[in-house]
């Protein structure tokens, strides 16, 4: 049986080399042009947007720094205080308005009486932020030598810390 030339191969050349190769798939090289414009375009926005952030949070430390909050340190201060001596007994009242009773603490350490407070508050907005406030003070006070150890008496009200203390010759 004799076969027509067309489809006999060549003698020197494959038949695959013969024709031309063609996929049935659409050509992908603007595929991935595209998908790198993309790419890059959202590179770009991010880069956008991270300076946007930067600005606004220049802009809020600014604002912080400015205000009386921040450059005020009247929440690092110790409290005003007033020191009575009436007779045998010597009177000290701190203004501790912005303390609650379980934040002070009042501790007597040999001659030494260590008066302390610590005060924590967050407000939070109805738009999720908040703010957030700490104070905190420590006073230390030199006892007079003739001090009764057991004579020390605190009281708290109206947001004054009263602190009594008797001397060893009002019980004479």
């Amino acid at each position: 049986m004799l076969c027509s030339p067309v489809f006999q191969p060549s003698l020197g050349i494959p038949f695959a080399f013969n024709m031309p190769v063609r996929s049935l798939w659409p050509e992908n090289r603007p595929i991935f042009i595209q998908m790198e414009n993309e790419r890059l375009r959202q590179m770009e926005e991010l880069r956008r947007r991270v300076e946007f952030i930067d600005q606004v949070h220049q802009l809020l430390l600014k604002e912080v720094m400015n205000t009386d909050s921040a450059t005020k340190l009247s929440d690092s201060k110790s409290p005003s205080y007033k020191l009575e001596k009436d007779g045998n007994c010597f009177c000290l009242m701190l203004d501790t308005k912005d303390f609650l009773p379980e934040e002070l603490t009042v501790k007597q350490v040999g001659r030494k009486l260590l008066v302390s407070g610590k005060h924590e508050k967050k407000d939070e907005a109805r738009n999720g932020s908040y703010s957030y406030k700490y104070q905190e003070f420590r006073q230390e006070l030199e006892l007079p030598e003739d001090v009764q150890p057991d004579a020390v008496t605190c009281s708290f009200s109206n947001g004054q810390l009263q602190i009594e203390v008797r001397v060893w010759h009002c019980l004479l």
